[in-house]
């Protein structure tokens, strides 16, 4: 992840140095978006009010993306990592020669796979983490481009291999 959330730095920051208290994240879910985040982006996607340029679930009559499924769903989701206190060791992970070339980071330990598409997409550039499984619920945590992003299709399935998605902190 290239970028942490205005959210994540300040909540970390105050934390830190001011002995505020900022709660650990009790889910992770990853999101696609179809635009660059912006640090400044609530976890809350445009269709539903936010700011977060997060893919919809469903498509209304007239074509236009919605919340829920109207006429068709998308079948696009977020996948959920769950609490990080129960499963982080699940889903992330590190390697001791990371840790002693002194590379801070943490990279996926199995394969992210999101729902078939069942109507096309659209543009998707980039991924996003939030602390809700429910679109259009939740804060941005970290976010970054991809670097291979594309057009997704009917019946098309994004995927992070093993070992594609690392965290770290710049």
């Amino acid at each position: 992840m290239a970028a942490l959330s205005d959210y994540l730095e300040s909540g970390l920051l105050n934390h830190v140095f001011r002995g505020e208290t900022f709660p650990k994240p009790t889910n992770v879910s990853v999101a696609l978006t179809s635009g660059a985040p912006l640090d400044s982006n609530t976890g809350q996607g445009i269709v539903y009010g936010g700011t977060l340029p997060e893919l919809a679930s469903g498509i209304d009559y007239n074509g236009n993306p919605t919340l829920g499924s109207v006429s068709s769903g998308t079948n696009y989701a977020r996948v959920n990592l769950q609490n990080p206190a129960d499963y982080g060791s699940t889903y992330w992970s590190h390697t001791a020669s990371d840790l002693e070339a002194g590379i801070g980071f943490i990279r996926n330990s199995g394969n992210i796979v999101f729902n078939t598409a069942l109507t096309d997409w659209g543009w998707v550039s980039g991924v996003a983490l939030v602390d809700h499984n429910v679109l259009g619920s939740g804060n941005l945590l970290m976010h970054a481009q991809l670097s291979n992003p594309r057009v997704i299709y009917t019946g098309d399935n994004v995927k992070f291999d093993i070992g594609t998605l690392e965290i770290s902190f710049k």
